[in-house]
């Protein structure tokens, strides 16, 4: 009987053990899904202002000239 409390009691220590672990690692996890989604979040404010910074640059180009006719086509 009593082999079987102290495997018990073990078992149960283990057990607390396992969810002590559990409950650091997922902290950490929340930490690092907060750092990762902060740094999503900077990313895609780049991606944004590069975006408009390439479509300001693409206003002030000149329109594209159509290509002169230099002969007869071809492909008719």
């Amino acid at each position: 009987m009593l082999d079987d409390l102290d495997t018990l009691a073990h078992k149960v220590a283990e057990l607390a053990q396992l969810a002590q672990a559990l409950r650091t690692e997922n902290q950490q996890l929340r930490a690092q899904l907060t750092a990762a989604s902060a740094e999503l979040e900077a990313l895609r404010s780049r991606v944004d202002q590069a975006t408009e910074r390439l479509d300001a640059v693409l206003d002030r180009l000149p329109a594209p000239t159509p290509p002169a006719n230099t002969g007869p086509s071809w492909n008719t």
